[in-house]
């Protein structure tokens, strides 16, 4: 564990070469050495002014150099409001810090002291490499996979015990479903046009669910951390609501305007509305769960929502009619 800290904090990322100045000395003296240490001028966005201990006091930009008196000492143009971090600060949290205070370097200090500062092309570096994990790590690429990477590369065995699993579980699902629906063989045979929207609320109930989880996991690969599942899982929700309530208003509509059967036509847009608002959740939930249980979501979330979103419309759909018929 404390190798693991060690690695992903910003001490592995910070550089010791910078320049610094005394908070007495003049712009036109540190414009000369600047001249001098020319290195700095393209990696270097800031001065940092310290007393003779090392003890950060201020900082200001190289470019506020050029803009005032030479002769200005450069303690009356610091800023004393500095954002810095410690050795110990996690590589993703120095970069958050610095997008969200608008710096393009970050100064490292211990106890009080100046020992490093982290550029913008390090902060670039570790937003890209954080953006690029999520990604992988989304789409199914864990450390376990990185050797498949390249899916041409994959045994062709290899890759079928990774994927028969979950396609066995699907299977099961199906079976399941069939066995549930003959259960309402009756129920179908007095009212056909039950078994006519069938495929509708499977499809669906497939389809919101499909688009939920889709774009569940861009938004995790974009926002990464920064997520808030609850209040994230509250809004998509609403979300869903409104399009369920849409939809079940349309089916309602087509139903009773073609087959003028209007109690009917309210039991399949009631029933759409509940398959499509479980489907919003449990496409949510079942990603989740999958990947909270260390397994690969690009393989299972798929066949294991998709059977579950089937298996539940089934379940309601034929509730609500056998309670309302």
């Amino acid at each position: 564990m404390a190798s693991e800290f060690r690695h992903n904090s910003i001490a592995n990322k910070m550089i010791h070469e910078f320049p610094t100045a005394s908070p007495a000395e003049t712009i036109e003296s540190i414009q000369k050495r600047l001249m001098k240490e020319s290195r700095f001028l393209k990696t270097i966005d800031y001065v940092y002014v310290v007393n003779k201990n090392n003890k950060l006091l201020g900082v200001v930009s190289i470019r506020e150099l050029f803009v005032h008196k030479k002769s200005m000492r450069v303690d009356k143009v610091m800023r004393h409001d500095i954002i810095s971090i410690t050795p110990e600060t996690d590589q993703e949290k120095a970069a958050h810090i610095a997008l969200k205070h608008k710096i393009k370097s970050v100064p490292v200090v211990k106890k009080g002291k100046l020992i490093g500062i982290v550029t913008a092309d390090s902060i670039l570096s570790i937003l890209n490499r954080s953006l690029n994990e999520d990604i992988l790590h989304f789409a199914g690429i864990h450390k376990s996979h990185l050797e498949y990477e390249n899916t041409m590369e994959v045994p062709v065995f290899a890759s079928i015990l990774h994927r028969i699993p979950w396609l066995i579980i699907g299977l099961i699902g199906i079976m399941l479903t069939a066995a549930f629906i003959n259960i309402f063989e009756a129920t179908l045979e007095k009212y056909l046009m039950l078994a006519f929207f069938i495929p509708a609320i499977v499809y669906m109930s497939d389809a919101i669910g499909t688009q939920h989880q889709t774009l569940f996991i861009r938004d995790i690969a974009i926002l990464g951390k920064e997520l808030n599942m609850p209040k994230y899982y509250a809004r998509q929700m609403i979300i869903g609501l409104f399009l369920s309530i849409l939809i079940s208003i349309i089916v309602y509509g087509a139903v009773a305007l073609f087959w003028k059967q209007y109690h009917i036509a309210f039991v399949i847009s009631l029933s759409m509305f509940f398959t499509l608002i479980a489907s919003s959740f449990s496409a949510l939930f079942i990603t989740s769960i999958i990947k909270k249980l260390g397994q690969d979501p690009a393989l299972g979330s798929g066949p294991f929502a998709t059977i579950i979103s089937d298996l539940t419309s089934m379940i309601i759909y034929f509730a609500i009619a056998s309670l309302m018929l």
